[in-house]
């Protein structure tokens, strides 16, 4: 949503500002009627104080508006906490601004535009890890647990992004081009499924390189969220930062045998949605609850330092899942499809 917001806003920077070399975007934290103040989280991260006289404009707009042209003037008394502003005018002393026109995104039309993108993808979505790439032809090859290979061509002017290196965010996934996709890589496309969706023509996909990891936990700093953990099969020690867009769960009886039978092969496949669907059910668990030396499972992305990972998916009381019947230690490669639950739309 965040990624719409920018957009949108970007398109109305254009309507009659120039000359303006900062025009601020956030989300609306706090608004001061008697100072005639509002105060803003930039997209950058960092507060900004908006100022405003009475002849300063509030002009609200559509999350898809492309120009002001059905931009509808109300009053300072119906900006509300949460709506998203792009504010014109002038800056001032550090970390404020003179307003002389202020553009709204009210929070409720962008959480009813944000609903209709999700259910879009939900309708229209498809995802898979990358299994063939064909440059000539700019078409991929996915496969998804439990289902036959698919060929996702382009629609013309297609959006393309990746999950950014540091972040599980969706809205954090920067512009992309389809020679920075790669085989082994997580896509999800939103588009048109055809020819009995053997093949799937994508309007927009995301795409990631993801790994899951098998691991001990040697210690945790709950005041920093940073879990101190030894990786299974090298040995090697990491640092996960556990984030609040983290999914951090205990394993229940339940969910283990749904992840022992996934991954095994054993009895009735089950699909990657039942397996989200039930790891998605398990409460959230502290990090500071978390034991030195209880098994875990952590699912992350493939950053440029192996040694340190910002968690996806970090699942506790992991031990039964360590050994597969006859002693041997489970593969866990195959189940980045179904741990990304965090990993998702709009």
């Amino acid at each position: 949503m965040v990624t719409l917001v920018l957009y949108c806003f970007a398109v109305l920077i254009g309507q009659g500002v120039a000359g303006q070399s900062l025009r601020p975007i956030g989300a609306v934290l706090a608004i001061d009627s008697s100072a005639r103040r509002i105060t803003i989280k930039t997209g950058s991260g960092p507060q900004m104080t908006i100022s405003f006289e009475d002849g300063t404009r509030f002009l609200r707009v559509a999350p898809d508006a492309k120009d002001l042209q059905n931009a509808v003037s109300i009053k300072f008394s119906d900006l509300m906490v949460g709506d998203r502003i792009l504010a014109r005018g002038r800056a001032g002393d550090a970390g404020t601004f003179a307003a002389t026109s202020i553009i709204i995104m009210s929070k409720e039309d962008l959480a009813k535009k944000h609903a209709a993108e999700r259910a879009d993808w939900e309708k229209r979505g498809t995802g898979g890890v990358i299994t063939a790439l064909d440059p000539g032809s700019k078409e991929i090859t996915v496969t998804a647990a439990g289902s036959k290979p698919m060929v996702i061509a382009f629609a013309p002017g297609a959006v393309l992004r990746r999950y950014a290196s540091n972040s599980v965010k969706f809205n954090d996934a920067l512009p992309s081009r389809f020679e920075e996709l790669k085989m082994g890589d997580q896509v999800k496309a939103r588009g048109t499924g055809i020819e009995n969706r053997s093949r799937f023509v994508a309007e927009e996909l995301v795409s990631g390189s993801f790994r899951t990891i098998a691991a001990t936990v040697l210690s945790i700093d709950a005041g920093q969220s940073i879990v101190q953990i030894t990786e299974l099969t090298t040995n090697k020690r990491m640092q996960a930062a556990v984030t609040a867009d983290s999914a951090v769960h205990r394993l229940s009886a339940e969910v283990v045998r749904i992840l022992a039978a996934r991954i095994q092969g054993a009895g009735a496949p089950s699909s990657s949605g039942e397996v989200q669907a039930a790891i998605s059910k398990l409460p959230p668990l502290a990090i500071a609850d978390l034991k030195p030396g209880e098994a875990i499972i952590l699912t992350c992305t493939n950053g440029d330092d192996p040694s340190r990972a910002t968690a996806i998916t970090l699942l506790a009381g992991a031990e039964p899942l360590f050994k597969s019947k006859g002693g041997k230690p489970l593969d866990l490669g195959s189940w980045n499809l179904d741990l990304n639950m965090s990993v998702g739309v709009p």
